[in-house]
């Protein structure tokens, strides 16, 4: 991962004088997930997958009209068009496996067809399309929000921005020439992880979580009935005073201690419980290490318009104009 973005810097951020960040990460965090998934490293195949994908995620998010035209419409189309090009991607990736060409642990692919569970049973091909499915659907918006939010967030509070830049330059001055990036060096950025989880307090990627009544609720005269859906919204606590003082404000430091002042199951951008979404790590460790490389290339950046709004068309929250920033190279 940390390869794929540090080449990513190379390619297509330095050497220029002004970038538009949101664009650029989107193309980041799918080229990462369509390497490390299927390996796919074509840039021509990465594009067409990714466009596929924006297409399924706006369709999932629209009003379920069937109509020609309609994003929901074409959302079914790109669904279908993925699973035709994922479907040949898996059969041949079996018959390499067959012949030893690939390993079974090369990525997400081989992982999930040499799946066998407590029986000895295999992953059906649709269950293997329905889990890349809602890996794609997990790994990217989630993501790509807090990517492009955590800098506007650090440029408005030159407090916070300077110590994250401080953290990210001991580390990398304690490197040798060439030398990547290691888990250790990950788990030390305990300040980078607390500027990333307060701008993902302000600004939760997901509007709500839907789960399942196991049992009748009774709650504040209210009962639900076992077998409904209950919606839990993190902006009902990420946003509220009584869990988080002042909570407009952008502190860090609220995080402190690994987060064990934080009151349990009021911060959940990822939910919570047994049921905290399975690319929790996945993002946060992609989040870090745009950090990382981000610093190691830029001494600092200037917002082309400081005051540029965060919108949600329809999810997740996003800077209105693709957050356009002045770059100054590390020399």
């Amino acid at each position: 991962m940390s390869s794929e973005i540090g080449h990513h810097f190379n390619e297509k951020w330095k050497g220029k004088d002004e970038v538009k960040v949101l664009p650029l990460v989107r193309g980041l965090i799918f080229s990462i997930a369509s390497t490390l998934f299927f390996d796919v490293n074509d840039g021509h195949q990465q594009k067409q997958l990714h466009h596929l994908l924006e297409t399924i995620l706006v369709g999932s998010l629209s009003v379920p009209l069937d109509f020609p035209g309609t994003r929901y419409r074409k959302g079914l189309q790109a669904r279908l068009k993925l699973d035709e090009i994922l479907s040949s991607l898996i059969k041949r990736r079996r018959s390499d496996l067959r012949s030893g060409i690939a390993s079974d642990d090369q990525d997400l692919l081989s992982v999930l067809l040499t799946f066998r569970d407590e029986k000895g049973n295999s992953l059906t091909d649709q269950g293997i399309l329905d889990n890349f499915s809602a890996m794609f659907h997990a790994s990217y918006d989630t993501t790509v929000a807090p990517m492009a939010l955590i800098f506007k967030l650090l440029y408005s509070n030159p407090e916070y921005h300077e110590k994250v830049f401080q953290e990210q330059l001991e580390i990398i001055g304690n490197k040798k020439e060439g030398e990547e990036i290691s888990w250790k060096d990950l788990k030390s950025m305990k300040y980078t992880w607390q500027a990333v989880q307060e701008s993902l307090r302000m600004y939760p990627p997901v509007f709500g979580i839907f789960r399942k009544a196991i049992t009748d609720i009774h709650y504040d005269g209210y009962t639900i009935p076992k077998g409904w859906r209950v919606l839990c919204s993190p902006y009902t606590t990420h946003l509220r005073e009584e869990y988080f003082p002042e909570p407009e404000k952008f502190r860090p430091s609220r995080f402190e201690d690994e987060g064990r002042h934080v009151t349990p199951y009021t911060y959940v951008p990822f939910g919570g419980g047994l049921r905290t979404c399975p690319g929790w790590e996945f993002s946060k460790i992609e989040i870090l290490l745009f950090v990382h490389h981000f610093v190691k290339n830029f001494s600092s950046y200037i917002p082309v318009d400081p005051n540029e709004k965060v919108l949600s068309d329809p999810l997740p929250p996003l800077p209105a104009n693709g957050f356009s920033i002045k770059l100054f190279p590390r020399s």
